[in-house]
C-alpha cells in the first residue's frame, strides 16, 4: 500500500506542477486583467443586510431586520397568504432615517426577523423618480403614479383608516387608470409601518362590516425628525441624552401600534416569510406559463433595487450579476440554468431588472407602458446610461455605439447636441464583476467574463433552449462566467445574434432575428482568442496524459494486491 500511496502523491505533485506551469503560461499570455478574490459573493453572504447598514447612518446594525423589495416583489407579496410587516420609506427621507434604528430595535425585541421595505422612489434617491406624485405634478415619476395608485386600489383597500392624507383631503393622490379614468386614493406619508394580511376581516380602526376585508391589520404613520438642538421630536443620535422622554414616547407608541400585536399567543399575529427565492419562483413560473422552479427548489438568486445595484457595484470583491427579468422570454429560457450553476457552486447571483416595475402593470393590468430604463424613449433612460458609463467600463455587447444601436438620453432635453450614450446590452446579460480589475494599460476592466445569448422556451424555434446544441452552448458559456468569478480570471465573452429581449414580453414567442452586421470583434481580440485555446489544450493535454499514465500504474498496482478495481468513474 505504501507504493500505491507514493504513486498517488507523485500524481498529485505532478498535477500541481503542471497546473502551476499552466497558470504561468496563461499569466504571460493574458496579462490584461487582474482582480482580487476577496469579498466574493457566496450564497451565505447577504448583500441586503450590508446595504442597509451602509445606507442608514443611524442604523448601526450589520444584521438588521430590513429586506428591500422591488415594486413587483411587493405586488407578489400582497397576493400571498399570511401576515407580513411592511415599511414604506427610504433613506432619502429624514423622517424614515430618524426612526429606522428604533423600528429595528423594537422588531428584534418582539422576535421579528424581517420587515419588507418598499421605496416609492424608483432609484432610491432622486425626487423625480417618485411614483407617489399626483396627476399634474412636474415630477417625472408622476407618469407612473398608477404604480402607487394600483397598490392602494387593489391591495391596501383600507389605507384610508390609517393615514393622515385621506381620500377626501387636498393632499390625496389622483392617478389615471388603464381605462383612462381618474382615480383618487389616500396618500401615505413615509415612514409607514404596517401589518398586512390580505384575508383579514377585522377592522382594527373602526367597526367591521361583514364580508369586507381589511388587509392593513395595524398601521403606524408618524413623522419625526432628528435635530441636534433637540428642537424637534427626536434627539440627534443618542437614546440616553436629555430628550429621552420623547424618545420613550415614540418607542411606546410604536410598540403599542404594531409590535404588541405580534407573537405566538392568543390574538397575536404570527409572521410569515416571503423571500427573493419565493418571488423568483412565482414570477418566472407565472409569466412563462411553465414550472421553471418547483416549490422545494433551492434558488440562489437575490433581487436588487436600482440603488442596491449601485451600492453593490461600489463594493470590493467578485460578484455574479444578472441583468434580466421575468417578463423576458429570453431570461425565462435560462434562469434555471444560471441558478443551477449558482447552487452547484454555492454562490449568489444578484439580479437586476431593467424594467423597474417588472413589466407587471403592462402584462396583467393593461397599462400601455412600463418603466424600462434600457429604452431611450423612457423618461428614466439616464439611469441605465449613467450606470453603464460609470461602472461597466469594459462592457461588450452585440449592439454597439458604433453600430448606432445604443441607449441615450439628453442632458439638456431642449438640445439634441447634449446626447449621452451607452452600449445597449440585451437581457439576459450574465456577468462576473470586480470593480478593482484593470487591464494591461491600467484601464478599469470590471467585467471579468460575460454571456449575452438569446434563447427561448418556444420548442418550434431554432433557438429553443431545449435543443442539445443550444443547451450545451449556454451552459458552457454560463460555466465560463462562474469560473471567471471564482478565479478572478478572464472570459472573452460571447454573443449570438438575436432579437433584443425588449421584444420578448410574450413569454415563449420570442425568436432571433439573425444578422451578422452587429457581431463585431477587434482583430487583436480574435488573434488572442485563437491562441488561448491552443495554449490551454496543450497544457491540459500534458496534464491528462501524465495523469492517465499514473492512474494506470496505480490501478495495476491495486489489482496486483487484490484491490477492488470495479469502481465507477
Amino acid at each position: 500500500m505504501s507504493k500505491i500511496k507514493s504513486l498517488k502523491q507523485s500524481a498529485a505533485r505532478l498535477a500541481v506542477l503542471f497546473w502551476a506551469i499552466a497558470a504561468l503560461v496563461l499569466a504571460a499570455e493574458l496579462p490584461h486583467v487582474y482582480a482580487a478574490v476577496d469579498g466574493s459573493s457566496s450564497a451565505e453572504y447577504n448583500a441586503g443586510k450590508a446595504y442597509y447598514n451602509a445606507d442608514y447612518a443611524n442604523l448601526g446594525d450589520e444584521n438588521s431586520v430590513f429586506q428591500s423589495i422591488t415594486w413587483e416583489e411587493a405586488v407578489y407579496l400582497f397576493q400571498q397568504e399570511g401576515n407580513y410587516l411592511i415599511l414604506f420609506g427610504g433613506s432619502w427621507c429624514p423622517n424614515t432615517t430618524a426612526v429606522i434604528d428604533y423600528i429595528n430595535d423594537a422588531a428584534k425585541a418582539a422576535g421579528v426577523d424581517t420587515i419588507y421595505n418598499l421605496d416609492f422612489r424608483l432609484d432610491g434617491t432622486n425626487s423625480d423618480t417618485h411614483i407617489r406624485e399626483t396627476n399634474g405634478s412636474d415630477k417625472s415619476g408622476a407618469a407612473y403614479n398608477y404604480l402607487y395608485g394600483e397598490l392602494v386600489t387593489r391591495y391596501l383597500t383600507n389605507l384610508n383608516d390609517w393615514v393622515e392624507y385621506k381620500v377626501d383631503s387636498e393632499s390625496a393622490l389622483t392617478y389615471t387608470n388603464s381605462e383612462g379614468k381618474d382615480v383618487t386614493v389616500p396618500k401615505v406619508q413615509v415612514p409607514f409601518l404596517f401589518l398586512y394580511n390580505k384575508d383579514n376581516t377585522v377592522n382594527n380602526a373602526g367597526e367591521s362590516v361583514e364580508g369586507e376585508k381589511y388587509p392593513i391589520v395595524y398601521g403606524f404613520e408618524k413623522m419625526l425628525y432628528r435635530d441636534a438642538n433637540g428642537g424637534k421630536d427626536l434627539f440627534t443620535d443618542s437614546k440616553t441624552q436629555d430628550d429621552t422622554t420623547r424618545v420613550t414616547d415614540y418607542a411606546e407608541q410604536l410598540n403599542n401600534a404594531i409590535f404588541s400585536h405580534i407573537g405566538t399567543g392568543n390574538d397575536k399575529a404570527q409572521l410569515s416569510s416571503f423571500t427573493d427565492a419565493d418571488y423568483i419562483r412565482l414570477a418566472y413560473n407565472e409569466k412563462s406559463g411553465s414550472t421553471l422552479f418547483e416549490e422545494g427548489d433551492q434558488i440562489n438568486i437575490q433581487t436588487l433595487t436600482y440603488k442596491q445595484l449601485q451600492w453593490l457595484l461600489n463594493q470590493s470583491g467578485n460578484y455574479l450579476i444578472l441583468f434580466g427579468g421575468s417578463w423576458c422570454g429570453n431570461t425565462q429560457a435560462v434562469i434555471d440554468l444560471i441558478n443551477d450553476y449558482a447552487v452547484e457552486n454555492n454562490v449568489t447571483v444578484y439580479n437586476f431588472d431593467t424594467k423597474l416595475d417588472g413589466g407587471y402593470a403592462k402584462k396583467f393590468w393593461n397599462y400601455a407602458g412600463d418603466v424600462h430604463i434600457r429604452d431611450s424613449e423612457n423618461v428614466f433612460a439616464n439611469l441605465y446610461v449613467d450606470l453603464v458609463n460609470e461602472y461597466l467600463d469594459n462592457i461588450e455587447t452585440e449592439y454597439t455605439i458604433e453600430s448606432g444601436n445604443y441607449i441615450y438620453y439628453l442632458s439638456d432635453p431642449a438640445d439634441e447636441n447634449t446626447k449621452v450614450i451607452a452600449n445597449k446590452l440585451q437581457v439576459p446579460y450574465f456577468f462576473a464583476y470586480n470593480k478593482d480589475t484593470v487591464d494591461e494599460n491600467g484601464h478599469d476592466a470590471p467585467i471579468l467574463g460575460y454571456v449575452e445569448k438569446m434563447y427561448v422556451l418556444d420548442e418550434t424555434s431554432e433557438d429553443y433552449i431545449g435543443n442539445d446544441k443550444n443547451h450545451e452552448d449556454y451552459t458552457t458559456a454560463a460555466e465560463s462566467v462562474i469560473n471567471s468569478y471564482k478565479t478572478a480570471g478572464v472570459s472573452s465573452g460571447e454573443t449570438i445574434d438575436g432579437s433584443d429581449s425588449t421584444d420578448s414580453d410574450n413569454t415563449t414567442s420570442s425568436t432571433n432575428d439573425r444578422s451578422d452586421s452587429n457581431a463585431q470583434n477587434e482583430p487583436e481580440a480574435q488573434d488572442q482568442n485563437d491562441v488561448l485555446p491552443k495554449i490551454i489544450v496543450a497544457v491540459v493535454g500534458v496534464v491528462i496524459v501524465a495523469g492517465v499514465v499514473i492512474f494506470v500504474a496505480v490501478k495495476k498496482k491495486k489489482s496486483d494486491h487484490g484491490g477492488d478495481d470495479s469502481g465507477c468513474c
